[in-house]
This record gives structure tokens, C-alpha cells and sequence, in this order.
């Protein structure tokens, strides 16, 4: 009586172990899920669709990234299969919202092009000679 019973107990242990180790791999998904929506979301603010869906090479197989521009604000959704589609009527998903960057213009001038104020021409208003002491050396 005595192996019948340890039988089904070492049986109930090695199923309880197995769902809690589903259940870790769960969280861990998820968690994988959520980083990739942010990233994903911080992507497609700067315009890089392309680098956003890139993400998806990074999840587990099946995974769904889809990038939706609404106005000023892009929506990413990432759908990820849990357990590696063990259970195929489950899916995790994560939703991030980022509000996109304006364009990033070229300078019209440099700072360096600018002349010093009080110096007819241009330079700084009282450098010394470049080997005193003293005297600041122009940064270009």
C-alpha cells in the first residue's frame, strides 16, 4: 500500500511542478511581450516601422507585432503565444502608446559661424596672442 501511495503523490509533485513551471514561463512571456511593445512603440515614434515589426525576430515563433499611426500618437500591439503554442487558444498581448517625435531638422547655421558679440571680425573680443598664457585657443 505504502508504493501505491507514494506512486501518487511523486505523480501529483511532478504535475504541480509542471504548472508552476508553465506558469513561470507565462510571466516571463508576458514580460517579453510588454518590453517588446514599449521598444517597439519608441520605434515607430521615429518613424521606424520597419525596426518595430523587426521585433517580432526577437519573440518567440508566432508572435504578431502590428504598428497602427493615429495622428500624433502610434499604437503597437504584441501578440505572443504562450508555452510555444502548446495551448493554441491562448494568447498573451501587450499594448504600448507612444506620441510621435516631430522631424529632427538640419541646422541653419552653426554656433561657430556666429561672430562674438563685440568683435568686428569674428573672432573672440580680447584673445591674446596664441602663445599667451592667458589667451583662450578658438575650439573648432
Amino acid at each position: 500500500m505504502v508504493t501505491v501511495e507514494a506512486a501518487i503523490a511523486i505523480g501529483s509533485l511532478v504535475a504541480v511542478l509542471a504548472v508552476v513551471l508553465a506558469a513561470i514561463g507565462a510571466v516571463v512571456a508576458e514580460i517579453r511581450c510588454v518590453d517588446a511593445a514599449g521598444e517597439a512603440a519608441r520605434r515607430a515614434s521615429r518613424d521606424d516601422v520597419a525596426g518595430a515589426q523587426a521585433l517580432a525576430r526577437d519573440l518567440p515563433s508566432g508572435a504578431e507585432v502590428r504598428v497602427e499611426p493615429e495622428g500624433d500618437l502610434v499604437h503597437v500591439l504584441v501578440r505572443v503565444p504562450p508555452l510555444g503554442g502548446a495551448l493554441p487558444g491562448l494568447r498573451l498581448s501587450a499594448e504600448a502608446v507612444a506620441a510621435r517625435e516631430p522631424a529632427v531638422a538640419a541646422p541653419t547655421r552653426d554656433a561657430a559661424d556666429t561672430p562674438a558679440a563685440g568683435a568686428p571680425d569674428g573672432g573672440a573680443p580680447d584673445a591674446g596672442a596664441p602663445g599667451d598664457p592667458g589667451a583662450e585657443e578658438p575650439v573648432r
